[in-house]
């Protein structure tokens, strides 16, 4: 009975490595997209974004942002090739998000 708990605490913790890790990464993922709207709009702090959606098997992501009230739109994101397309007239925008933020 002993020696069931060493792969048991084994498993619980290569479960909480991946699943932390994956975490971190999204975060990691999110502070950029932010970082980069705000750098593309010229601005100092980061925007805010919500209504995250991920599309294309999670290599995009489509979502929502805002640097102040007046200011506000719509994203793609490509994970894979790190391009930002900003409002819905964008390309990138129609072709991956058509009807996920609606």
């Amino acid at each position: 009975m002993h020696n069931l708990w060493i792969p048991f605490v084994a498993i619980l913790t290569v479960a909480g490595l991946i699943f932390g890790g994956q975490a971190y990464s999204e975060a990691q993922r999110d502070a950029h997209i932010a970082a980069t709207i705000a750098e593309r709009l010229d601005r100092h702090a980061p925007a805010e974004i919500s209504h995250l959606a991920r599309v294309n098997k999670g290599y995009g992501v489509c979502g929502d942002y805002e640097l102040s009230i007046a200011e506000s739109g719509r994203f793609y994101y490509n994970s894979a090739t790190k391009r930002l397309a900003l409002g819905t007239d964008a390309p990138q925008y129609r072709d991956n998000c058509a009807g996920v933020s609606d």
